[in-house]
């Protein structure tokens, strides 16, 4: 059965649920989706308590709505649930799509009949990802937890997204790996039909870029939990003597930011810049020559797949499924074995010196960037979302 058997002509609507839109990567791709099934014949709309209106909205005409929620606990306010059922029953909301754990999820199932999609951004189990990790103080904090402790901090998460995957009526993940670890993780059969690979899409710059300068870039949130930036200065102070004409740019802003520059001070870092927040990552990415990414856990970062578009090449941590579907071979990257800084300093002297490789690897990404396109991802969207509504 094709994808187009799935979906009649009459007009769909479909809502995506954020606590603040935009925001991250998540409020990125759904965007990227929303935009897409607009244009398909959907009618679309972005629940959200906070709407930061973006300088570009006023240019383009959005192809979706945003309908305001009220303040409240997105996953447990009887004022906020009230409000989302409301406006799924007077709009004939169909799916709901959250990133969010909803405890009034089944009241919503069974008292409008909508669909219930949860989508993991995330690796499965970054709220417990690197608490165990050796190299990051695992013995003491095995000391300090004990075995039995952490089996039941893992055990709680499990159980946490095994009460998702029981009151949703469809349950994504970015990659195929991901599928095999909510697999293995809720002990499912292989064959479970309500897990769908849902992959993230990037929109290609119109024109490739010009001469790339020698620029290092870092573009994300400042948070310690899960960017852990601080590898990265202390990877810049390793490098930076034999990188010379070579600077790192960190664009961003976070709760970390204060303890990073003075960690960047400390360290004496020499051409490293805090370059803050920016609505314009295009030129960033324009002069970049590579991007790092030091994250103890990443989903599906689309911070990398845009750099790839504008030819960065992107150099990794190792950490998370998904590294080695978009750092599959040499030629499209650097992925450097998790948290060995000395290891990933070496990786960036060495592209540094060798330029024409450096630029044969940036024809490569923004050849692999192309295969990240919004037609295979809408595709994905549309085949799970032709099955749901043919139950």
């Amino acid at each position: 059965m094709t994808t187009k058997s799935y979906i009649s002509s009459a007009c769909r609507h479909i809502a995506f649920l954020h606590k603040r839109f935009p925001y991250s990567g998540a409020e990125v791709v759904t965007d990227n989706v929303a935009t897409w099934l607009a244009a398909h014949g959907w009618r679309v709309t972005i629940l959200t308590q906070v709407h930061r209106a973006q300088a570009e909205d006023n240019e383009v005409t959005k192809a979706y709505e945003v309908h305001r929620l009220p303040a409240g606990n997105l996953k447990t306010s009887g004022r906020v649930a009230r409000a989302v059922r409301e406006y799924i029953a007077a709009e004939g909301v169909q799916v709901l799509v959250t990133c969010q754990i909803l405890f009034y999820a089944n009241m919503l199932r069974r008292r409008t009949g909508v669909k219930i999609v949860y989508m993991l951004h995330n690796t499965f189990g970054y709220e417990y990802a690197g608490t165990f990790d050796k190299k990051e103080g695992s013995l003491a904090m095995r000391f300090f937890l004990g075995a039995v402790r952490e089996r039941l901090l893992v055990g709680f998460y499990h159980a946490k997204h095994r009460y998702i995957y029981c009151h949703a009526d469809a349950y994504g993940v970015l990659a195929d790996a991901y599928r095999e670890q909510v697999v293995r993780a809720l002990r499912l059969p292989r064959q479970e039909n309500r897990l769908w690979v849902l992959p993230n899409a990037v929109v290609l710059p119109e024109q490739a870029a010009g001469s790339k300068r020698r620029v290092v870039l870092f573009a994300g949130r400042l948070s310690h939990r899960d960017k852990r930036v601080d590898r990265l200065l202390r990877i810049w102070h390793l490098a930076q003597g034999r990188m010379q004409g070579w600077s790192l740019k960190i664009v961003g802003t976070g709760p970390e930011e204060p303890a990073l520059r003075e960690l960047a001070a400390e360290l004496q870092l020499e051409r490293c810049s805090f370059e803050g927040h920016t609505d314009c990552m295009a030129a960033y990415y324009d002069e970049a020559s590579m991007l790092c990414l030091t994250s103890s856990f990443e989903g599906w970062p689309m911070v990398v797949a845009e750099a790839q578009a504008f030819g960065v090449v992107p150099v990794l941590f190792n950490s998370f499924a998904a590294a080695s579907e978009m750092v599959a071979s040499d030629d499209e990257g650097r992925l450097v074995p998790a948290f060995d800084e000395e290891a990933f300093a070496d990786a960036l002297v060495g592209l540094a010196s060798d330029t024409v490789r450096l630029r044969r690897m940036s024809q490569c990404v923004r050849r692999k960037a192309a295969t990240y396109t919004m037609e295979r991802s809408g595709e994905a969207w549309l085949t799970m979302l032709g099955r749901l509504l043919s139950q």
